[in-house]
């Protein structure tokens, strides 16, 4: 049977940085990465591709609902084609696990392939906010995890990640919770929390009413642009992104052309990294949020007419 291992989270959470180190743990195993863009433009598949890595990217929508039928056409064709010994899953940071849940349990699946690992990734530095405005979806992600690991717990005081700790026990007593900095863990450590080989109760599993993408929720804006930015211009842009006057910019990521390198940039709620990147790539980034202005942030990012792509409609 093919290891399916699904790693979800809201958006900036850090999924993407785990499963990299997942992927270099299970070097010696044949892998198979399915990548989940919610906006046309996909930005973490190009990021662990580099590293050399297997990647199926389904992009323009979620692989929860309404690209469910691309989901299961890509899962077809790596077993058949591929037939590796794991599958990680990625699904977008809006989507329902319950419902990823019930596409693995399709027959023309369940019969090739078994759920080892349920795994969300919690934002240490939002959670608290995001459970409060985000509710039923966000509930979903967690109540139905395994295995429930904080990301950016160094980076908070221990009072905080207690409360967290309460808050998430609340919501799912039976998971395990992972508040180390997992970023310091040796292959080994990282196998482990993938070791689980999980049964699933499909009958018992919560199922958020809710679903932010279809409910025309979130929208995302991709943008092509060869322009080229300093690393100062780019910190400019991306603290005017918590200005109101855009929308609410909850997630940002992308590569742009820098003065002698390449600048890759992650935006999170209000919080940035900036990273210098050599290896060659186009100018291209994906916004994601509530109420996004999308000529003001046009403007912003000094992008020509024409570079920039239609609104996803849902």
């Amino acid at each position: 049977m093919i290891k399916i291992d699904i790693v979800s989270g809201f958006l900036g959470s850090g999924k993407t940085t785990l499963i990299k180190s997942l992927l270099k743990a299970y070097e010696n195993e044949k892998v198979v990465l399915i990548e989940n863009e919610f906006g046309d433009i996909g930005i973490d598949g190009d990021i662990i591709e580099r590293e050399g890595f297997q990647v199926f990217e389904i992009s323009s929508g979620c692989i929860c609902c309404i690209m469910k039928k691309d989901f299961l056409m890509v899962l077809g064709r790596i077993i058949k084609e591929f037939n590796p010994d794991r599958i990680i899953v990625e699904p977008t940071g809006i989507s329902i696990l319950s419902e990823i849940i019930d596409i693995l349990n399709d027959p023309e699946v369940s019969e090739k392939c078994s759920i080892n690992s349920l795994i969300t990734v919690i934002d240490s530095i939002n959670y608290l906010q995001q459970c409060d405005a985000f509710g039923e979806f966000f509930e979903d992600q967690i109540t139905n995890a395994e295995t429930l690991i904080l990301s950016k717990s160094q980076f908070i005081q221990q009072e905080k990640v207690e409360e967290i700790i309460e808050s998430l026990k609340a919501l799912n007593k039976e998971a395990k919770i992972i508040t180390s900095n997992w970023s310091d863990h040796s292959s080994n450590e990282i196998k482990e929390l993938f070791k689980q080989n999980i049964r699933v109760d499909f009958k018992e599993l919560f199922r958020a009413e809710i679903i932010p993408c279809k409910e025309n929720k979130f929208k995302a804006i991709g943008i092509e642009t060869s322009k080229k930015f300093t690393e100062e211009e780019l910190k400019v842009i991306l603290k005017e992104l918590s200005n109101p006057i855009y929308g609410e910019v909850l997630r940002g990521k992308g590569f742009l052309k820098g003065i002698d390198s390449f600048l890759e940039f992650s935006y999170t709620n209000g919080q940035y990294i900036i990273d210098e990147n050599k290896q060659r790539c186009s100018g291209k980034l994906c916004l994601i949020g509530e109420n996004l202005n999308e000529e003001l942030l046009k403007k912003l990012f000094k992008v020509k007419a024409g570079g920039i792509f239609n609104w996803l409609k849902f």
